[in-house]
């Protein structure tokens, strides 16, 4: 693990654990027995996490080894090192499995990810912020992200400055 990244990975981790639980919550109360629609917490904010790596590191045509490299980290932080390391071949791949997991997500950053939405809902109904943590949990990974490979294309810092513009709407 690059050492540059271990606050934010540490950082993801706790605060992955701490908005799974109001997001299955908040999931049941909004789809109630349609579980079909439902996914876990944890693989909903993943899923997310993922599609802002997809998107980032293909801006500027070339994923760097230092973003696989960051992706590995983060799935290993969340997931343990149980699971299969990913490679550059594995991009590609990557995009197909997600896609093929979750048709009906867009794969754009110009909308609030469903996790916020959710986590708005439940912080309304609760009196919690775990919206606010969710946000801030996309911002510093994605900014991590745009840096892991010591070149940040000037479209990937349009997208991520939009991207932080949405998130900070609601």
């Amino acid at each position: 693990m690059q050492e540059e990244n271990l606050s934010i990975l540490g950082s993801l981790k706790q605060n992955i654990e701490e908005i799974v639980t109001p997001l299955d919550v908040e999931q049941s109360e909004v789809y109630g027995d349609d579980t079909e629609k439902m996914q876990s917490g944890l693989d909903l904010i993943m899923g997310e996490l993922t599609m802002i790596v997809l998107l980032l590191t293909g801006t500027d045509s070339d994923v760097a080894d230092r973003e696989v490299k960051f992706l590995n980290d983060m799935r290993h932080v969340v997931y343990g090192y149980g699971i299969p390391e990913l490679n550059l071949g594995d991009f590609l791949e990557l995009c197909r499995e997600f896609l093929r997991v979750h048709p009906e997500r867009s794969m754009t950053l110009d909308h609030l990810p469903s996790s916020i939405r959710l986590l708005l809902a439940y912080d309304q109904a609760h009196g919690t912020e775990f919206a606010d943590k969710a946000r801030m949990l996309f911002v510093q990974f994605a900014e991590a992200l745009v840096k892991a490979d010591n070149n940040e294309h000037p479209v990937e810092a349009i997208i991520l400055a939009n991207f932080k513009d949405i998130l900070n709407a609601t």
